[in-house]
């Protein structure tokens, strides 16, 4: 796969199937995918949850085949959330998820984002270093929906300090 193959864009209505199958067959993938619940209601409107309450959410393509996703969530006006980030099985270990990230990160800068925090269960190896070698700071580990949950948070470059 070539840089030029991958189409990094902004969500769009028609790619509401495509997001929902590669978020529970990613999530199946890696053994954290339950039943159907209300935590996933937000991949049912992302354009609201996502992009119209401040945030971002982004798709990478590869020719016709959605490869991976991630959504920004804003928390505050200080901070925003990365979230629902997966890559299909298929494309993983290419460097999408890093692509996805910094993507993230570009656009929460552009927002006006000063941190950015987010989660991956334990069992999520991959994730921990992909977030890790990004400069994420491990926080806190908590139970949450049942799986060991690691959270981090990154201080974004090129946002002021105003203390």
């Amino acid at each position: 796969m070539s840089q030029d193959e991958l189409i990094v864009r902004r969500f769009e209505s028609g790619d509401s199937d495509g997001v929902w199958h590669l978020h529970r067959s990613a999530s199946q993938h890696v053994g954290v995918c339950g039943p159907e619940g209300t935590w996933e209601d937000d991949l049912r409107n992302v354009g609201a949850v996502y992009i119209g309450s401040g945030g971002d959410f982004v798709v990478a393509h590869i020719g016709p085949q959605l490869a991976a996703m991630g959504g920004l969530k804003r928390v505050d006006d200080d901070v925003a959330e990365v979230k629902r980030m997966r890559v299909d099985p298929d494309f993983q270990r290419r460097g999408l998820g890093r692509r996805v990230l910094r993507e993230l990160e570009s656009r929460a800068v552009a927002l006006g984002f000063k941190w950015i925090m987010l989660d991956t269960t334990t069992i999520q190896a991959g994730a921990q270093r992909l977030y890790e070698t990004a400069g994420y700071v491990r926080r806190k580990e908590r139970t949450l929906h049942g799986y060991a949950v690691i959270f981090y948070e990154k201080r974004l470059i090129g946002q002021d300090d105003p203390t």
